[in-house]
């Protein structure tokens, strides 16, 4: 996606030097109403922390009029917990073994208009087939569909890629080293064109530092 005319929030080096941009929410969200893309492919660089970047950014898509699902591939049950889904409700891994059907594993973020595909602790292939139904259906039904994917599923990031799907890394560290790792790793996959996406929470960090 080309963001040239938004102005960066910040840019991160990497390996060999070249600076990258670094954007917020507000500005992706911005450069996604002047583009073809509608699906986003969520990698975070801080996880680990409970930051996936994927909640913000559809909160703010939503916010801006566009209808946004969040699939949670990631396999982690903050995400699901962070959007007020409760633990014991339908998600992927239900749906993955043909106990409900796609309707019931759809849910209302409870602070925000966007709707959530929580995992459950299931973290199927991005290639599965029941991934590849579940991105055609949301296709068809949401402006932008946004796809939060877990530290183990980059070597199948493939599967999601067409004309209409951009990468983006998500994190918080002022010292950009989380975005350059993700960066070199997809890099030596063969994935050149990624977005980079300043978590809300490092920028308030940043500004009481």
């Amino acid at each position: 996606m080309d963001m040239a005319d938004d102005s960066p929030a910040d840019t991160a080096d990497d390996e060999g030097g070249q600076l990258e941009q670094v954007v917020t929410a507000r500005e992706l969200v911005m450069a996604l109403h002047r583009s073809a893309i509608a699906r986003l492919v969520m990698l975070s660089a801080d996880a680990d922390t409970g930051c996936f970047g994927g909640v913000e950014l559809a909160r703010a898509i939503a916010r801006t009029g566009l209808s946004c699902i969040l699939i949670d591939l990631s396999g982690d049950e903050r995400i699901a917990a962070e959007t007020g889904i409760a633990p014991d409700s339908p998600g992927l891994r239900e749906f993955s073994d043909s106990r409900v059907p796609f309707a019931d594993i759809i849910h209302r973020d409870s602070r925000g208009d966007c709707h959530v595909v929580p995992s459950n602790g299931a973290a199927p292939s991005p290639d599965s087939p029941d991934i590849a139904l579940l991105l055609a259906a949301c296709a068809e039904a949401y402006d932008c569909t946004i796809v939060q994917l877990g530290a183990g599923s980059r070597a199948e990031l493939a599967s999601l890629l067409d004309e209409e799907t951009a990468i983006v890394v998500a994190g918080l560290a002022s010292s950009r080293s989380g975005y350059e790792t993700i960066g070199r790793e997809l890099r030596a996959l063969g994935v050149d064109d990624l977005i980079f996406m300043q978590c809300a929470a490092g920028r308030r960090g940043s500004r009481g530092a």
